[in-house]
């Protein structure tokens, strides 16, 4: 049961499903549900308010992650603005935001800390927990490295198509390039190419495999093509025993096979096809599958040959097609196969590799502790966009969230999404995977509720009252039960667009006068639509046509307010020629065509070539002759006759030659380009615009190429190699020609998401759902992927089909504000153009609607019209399509202003900047030259030297380590400090180690397993280790540490030396053995990470490791030793800044914090030195600064 969403009251604290329908504000209620967590507001909400690195929201694309973190930053910024108001005021009037004013009376009572978590929210906005599904997997992949067995050791890159392409050449040359020429023919048959082979089953190469229901008849492709050979070779006995007796049986009876010519005579084709000796066995095979079933029935009066009989029991155990299948689906099973290994051997991962690696992960039976860690990092999620999920993506979330854990941290989970816009199948989206989530089974907790979010705040309405009773027309509208169709109301009640003073209809409907083919109809439609966009766009430029909406200015309709929503490029080509014939400009926003595969770059290509070659004829001939160029043949043959100017065009070759050579390809072609005249050129061509802006694309790209390039001709050849399109880089997609005042033209996908005032569906007749579909998947009633093999369930196949094709229809009505401009028919689809009769099977989805959701043949007689007016009463306007008029469109040329670029007035502070402690201590090696050694994270591992007379010989037992197996015989370097900091951040203190862990802690120090146990045995010294007040780090649980607390500690005013000395030499106790700190001025912020922050016995405590080897036994780590470590390497310095940061991080988080009282000191644990337990504090140097010292930094670097 679905319940209306209240956002205020909504239960945060639990699993929920909101359904946002189109137009409903999903994004505004995301903003606002992440504002309540943020300031624990509201009813129903957590025990405490998160902060913005616990609140997880994933969305599918990175566009979306930065609308959502924008719209985020504006609300938050504009909240913050009105509580600061209202503090000060205490006036509710001014707060014009409605969920802030409802959540009001919840923020009363602490209304400074809700300014001051709103005030740090603004500032560290780009620090919060939003990502794409696979920005979400590479963090937990990388943070949890050493939970997750996976390590560090895979790079990320953009899905590569090439090199999968690759791994199924050669899986092709494995399998066939041994098999024998009858196989051959075969697989040509099957697959074709390997290239084509790829292309058709690219998108089955990720995510899971679609199941089959029945076994095949063979288990490899090898085996299969046995098979096949196996039924030809049994067909051609059925042809050796029987096609005698046929052909006497069909000479005999040939008069009673059928009466209508038509079919006797395809029959006859079929005779004549199989006695002929140049057909092949499968032409006759799939002549027979094609033509028997027809002309053979059971109620046939003659006899039939055995000939026939033998070949229908033929056909019912073998089909081309079937088998066609069955062998793509064995090949598409090894490819993945293949790819997944490649993938995993090697450190290149691909965007979809780390969703199938995190979702392997977590389902080991070992991932408990990785998902108590995730439930703890992000106790909150919001899923966007759910509907598109897929069955990998939904088994992530489903075990961090769904399934039962054992720990106890209270968690949310909230799914948004709209079953109705589910539209992405072709990429994968399964919206039978989002339909299961709301089924409490066994491997799901009960999802608690389901919201529903009904007011639109869109579109106007007349055109939302008008799409509710098409929908609900149909008693079941989108042919699955589980997505119901929920009327919505208006929030705008007046808005409306105007015509001449006459408010207009929300449904323009421009009807065919007669029905023809496809082609001639979207001919026609085109023609149509562009008139009457035409006679908007003049009506708007005399003032007569404009949008009103609620409470504000009239607004002329103009070119960017209409979009036109087509299904591919191809019919974008269509409407953008009748547009380009009226005058209108446009743009294709879908377009995904590769620069290079256009005529401008072949034409590129040309000129290059003969600039390279300049005394190969046939190649400046085959310049001069492009578009580019531009010479017709007359003028390429009087160039030719003309000495004197063939000279001269060479000359210029040879000077754009060595432009080329000396200063590189792009100012070469744009002096070409000037030089030649060549926009002028251009203007005289209708693609003017979509060609020059092609031509810079490619100089840009040849530019960039060319650093990789050894030469001219190594560049040229690059260039030949990319014309072939294979290329999938992002770089390469056509850009658009203009963004200004153009109409838009967009695919219904690529649309979802986006609103505009009209909305334009010129094609939208035209049905996809009765396209032929090379292989037919379908889903089983626990909602899996099936491919269906054997062509046993068609119906259910054509189903999902028309399904989608609904959901299509939705999203396309869904766009508009104002009006749908929508091409319809004389009569329905579904009725044959020449027999009249019904074929329910061509309904388009309108169709369906209009019919209330039958499809039978006595609705034939219904008009169209007569529909139309049941279902959208008055909302719509009809006006028959007629000629179109030669009249083109003068769009208004608008001078632009004089631009210049604002004056910057005021001073730069140029010692303002970012530094560290290791850039500190870098500055204080260099001017006092002694060995300061550490990096940004202090992760150095490096021998530090202690100038002591004497050191007394180890008196510490080490026998429980094997020989040479003691923490002094590990390796050295400042990558053995990278992996220890990242194996203890990772590490629970209260669970013993595991074996997984060390083992992977081996694998990265490089050492073998003889090391487990004595790791082991340093860890759990460490571990046990008791320290000073605070007790030892095995009692620390994960709730009371923070790890890499990463700060940025702001200086406030000029970083002075001779006060930060005078200060030290008064509070400091090690000052006295050290130099004084010279240190030009600087300004800004000191940012560093500290290693680990410990909440123990109510105080804070800060613990810094330190894997330097000082010596190769116990006495070099004594307490006294360290002390002297500490101040020569100023380790001081760096426990005194980090300190500092600790000390106001924590007075900022509570206001009740006091240093004296609650911040218990300063650790700096030399991990070599705990090698063994005792109470000599080995290892160990402990610290408070005191309470003088710590303020006095704090007023010197005033915040």
């Amino acid at each position: 049961m679905n319940t209306p969403l209240n956002v205020i009251t909504l239960p945060l604290a639990q699993n929920n499903i909101i359904e946002a329908s189109a137009g409903t504000g999903k994004t505004y209620t995301m903003v606002t549900l992440y504002l309540r967590l943020l300031l624990q507001a509201g009813e129903n909400n957590f025990p405490t308010p998160l902060d913005i690195e616990q609140i997880l929201v994933v969305t599918f694309t990175r566009d979306a992650t930065r609308e959502l973190r924008q719209r985020i930053r504006e609300r938050t910024q504009s909240w913050l603005k009105l509580l600061e108001s209202y503090q000060q005021n205490r006036d509710k009037s001014e707060i014009k935001d409605n969920e802030l004013l409802a959540l009001l009376p919840y923020l009363e009572d602490h209304l400074a800390l809700a300014i001051q978590r709103l005030s740090f929210a603004c500032e560290y906005i780009d620090k919060a927990a939003i990502f794409t599904i696979h920005g979400f997997c590479q963090r937990i992949l990388r943070q949890y490295a050493f939970d997750s067995g996976l390590g560090f050791k895979f790079e990320l890159s953009e899905q590569n198509q090439e090199q999968l392409r690759q791994v199924n050449y050669q899986l092709w040359r494995d399998k066939f390039y041994s098999i024998s020429a009858e196989q051959a023919q075969i697989v040509r048959q099957v697959f074709v190419s390997p290239d084509k082979l790829f292309k058709q089953n690219e998108r089955l190469l990720t995510g899971e495999l679609p199941k089959i229901k029945q076994a095949l008849p063979f288990t490899d492709i090898s085996a299969g093509l046995d098979y096949y050979q196996q039924q030809l070779q049994q067909f051609q006995r059925l042809e050796q025993q029987y096609l005698a007796e046929f052909i006497d049986w069909f000479k005999q009876y040939e008069a009673n096979l059928n009466q209508q010519r038509s079919k006797s005579k395809k029959f006859t084709d079929y005779f004549d096809a199989v006695i002929s000796a140049t057909t092949t066995i499968e032409q006759r095979i799939a002549l027979a599958e094609k033509l028997l079933p027809i002309y053979f029935k059971k109620n046939k009066e003659v006899e039939l040959p055995t000939f026939v009989v033998e070949m229908e029991h033929f056909l019912q155990q073998f089909s081309q097609n079937d088998f066609c299948q069955k062998m793509h689906y064995l090949y598409v099973a090894e490819l993945r196969q293949r790819i997944f290994e490649y993938q995993d051997n090697h450190n290149e991962k691909q965007f979809d590799d780390l969703l199938r690696m995190l979702r392997d992960v977590l389902q080991k039976p070992s991932a408990h502790k990785l998902i108590a860690l995730i439930r703890q990092q992000y106790p909150f999620a919001m899923i966007d966009e759910f509907q598109d999920t897929d069955p990998v993506q939904l088994a992530i979330f489903s075990k961090i969230y769904l399934q039962a854990v054992t720990n106890e941290t209270t968690t949310g989970f909230t799914v948004i999404g709209d079953p109705k816009q589910a539209i992405y199948r072709f990429r994968g989206a399964d919206i039978f995977t989002y339909l299961s989530i709301k089924d409490s089974s066994e491997q799901h907790q009960a999802i608690e509720h389901i919201y529903t979010l009904q007011r639109n705040y869109r579109s106007s309405a007349k055109l939302i009252e008008s799409i509710n009773n098409l929908f609900l027309n149909a008693k079941n509208p989108f042919y699955l039960d589980e997505i119901e169709f929920i009327p919505v109301e208006a929030a705008q009640q007046t808005s409306a667009f105007y015509v001449e003073g006459q408010a207009q209809k929300a449904w323009q409907l421009l009807q065919l006068a007669q029905d023809e083919n496809k082609s001639v109809t979207m001919e026609i439609m085109a023609q149509a639509f562009a008139s009457h966009l035409q006679q908007l766009l003049i009506a708007s430029q005399q003032g007569n046509a404009y949008f009103c909406a609620d409470g504000q200015e009239q607004q002329a309709v103009s070119a960017k307010d209409i979009a036109i929503l087509v299904r591919n490029g191809k019919e974008s080509d269509i409407i953008r020629r009748a547009l380009t014939q009226k005058g209108i400009a446009s743009v294709y926003l879908s377009e995904r065509s590769n620069v290079f595969t256009s005529v401008a770059a072949k034409d590129l290509y040309r000129i290059l070539r003969a600039c390279l070659t300049p005394f190969n004829e046939r190649a400046v001939l085959a310049a001069v002759g492009c578009t580019l160029w531009g010479l017709t043949a007359d003028q390429i043959y009087q160039l030719k006759q003309n000495e004197t100017e063939w000279a001269a065009l060479i000359e210029r070759l040879l000077h754009y030659q060595t432009v080329w050579q000396t200063q590189g390809v792009l100012p070469m072609l744009y002096q070409l380009f000037q030089a030649e005249q060549i926009p002028l050129r251009l203007q005289q061509f209708d693609f003017s615009e979509r060609y020059l802006v092609d031509l810079l694309h490619l100089s840009e790209l040849l530019q960039q190429a060319m650093n990789q390039q050894q030469n001219e001709e190594a560049l040229l050849n690059w260039f030949e190699l990319q014309l072939s399109g294979n290329s999938d880089n992002e770089e390469n997609r056509l850009r658009l020609e203009r963004e200004q005042n153009v109409v838009s033209i967009i695919t219904i996908h690529k649309s979802k998401g986006l609103e505009y005032p009209l909305v334009c569906l010129p094609f939208i007749l035209n049905s996809a759902s009765n396209r032929k579909e090379t292989f037919g998947f379908y889903h089983d009633e626990q909602k899996q992927l099936v491919w269906d093999l054997h062509h046993q369930q068609t119906e259910k196949v054509e189903q999902e089909a028309k399904a989608e094709e609904m959901r299509l229809l939705y999203v396309a009505l869904t766009r508009a504000k104002y009006q749908l401009i929508v091409g319809v028919p004389a009569t329905f689809n579904a009725i044959n153009n020449k027999s009249r009769k019904w074929d329910s099977k061509k309904l388009t989805a309108l169709d369906y609607l209009l019919l209330g959701g039958q499809q039978h043949a006595e609705q034939k007689e219904v008009s169209y019209t007569t529909l139309l007016t049941k279902t959208l009463v008055d909302n719509y306007e009809i006006q028959k399509v007629t000629e179109a008029d030669d009249m083109r469109f003068q769009m208004k040329v608008v001078t632009p202003s004089h631009l210049s670029a604002r004056q910057f007035h005021q001073n730069i502070e140029k010692n303002w900047r970012v530094t560290s402690f290791s850039a500190l201590q870098a500055k204080l090696q260099a001017l006092y030259g002694e060995h300061l050694s550490d990096n940004a994270q202090d992760y150095s591992d490096n021998a530090i030297e202690i100038d002591d007379e004497e050191t007394a010989p180890s008196v510490m037992p080490l026998s429980i380590y094997p020989p040479h197996f003691t923490p002094f015989d590990l390796p050295k370097g400042a990558g053995v400090g990278s992996v220890l900091h990242a194996f203890l951040e990772k590490l629970d203190f209260t669970q013993p180690l595991k074996t997984p862990s060390l083992q992977t802690l081996c694998q990265y120090l490089g050492l073998d397993e003889q090391w487990l146990e004595p790791l082991r045995i340093w860890f759990s010294n460490i571990l046990q280790q008791p320290l000073p007040e605070m007790g030892c780090l095995a009692n620390v649980a994960s709730t009371d540490k923070l790890t890499e607390m990463q700060f940025y500690l702001k200086l406030g005013n000029l970083f002075n030396q001779q006060q930060f000395n005078q200060i030290l030499s008064q509070y400091h106790p090690l000052y006295d053995q050290q130099h004084p700190v010279q240190i030009e001025e600087i300004q800004g912020v000191i940012r560093g990470f500290v290693d680990l922050v410990v909440r123990q016995n109510g105080k804070y405590y800060l613990i810094d490791y330190k894997s330097n080897f000082l010596g190769d036994g116990i006495e070099y780590y004594q307490p006294e030793k360290l002390a002297k470590a500490i101040s020569s390497q100023r380790y001081d310095l760096q426990y005194l800044i980090y300190s500092l940061a600790l000390h106001r991080y924590l007075k900022w988080r509570d206001p009740n914090y006091r240093y004296a009282t609650d911040f218990g000191g300063v650790f700096y644990l030399f991990l070599r030195g705990m090698a063994v337990q005792n109470n000599a504090q080995t290892g160990v140097y402990f610290t408070k600064p005191s309470v003088e010292l710590i303020e006095k930094l704090d007023q010197l670097w005033g915040e």
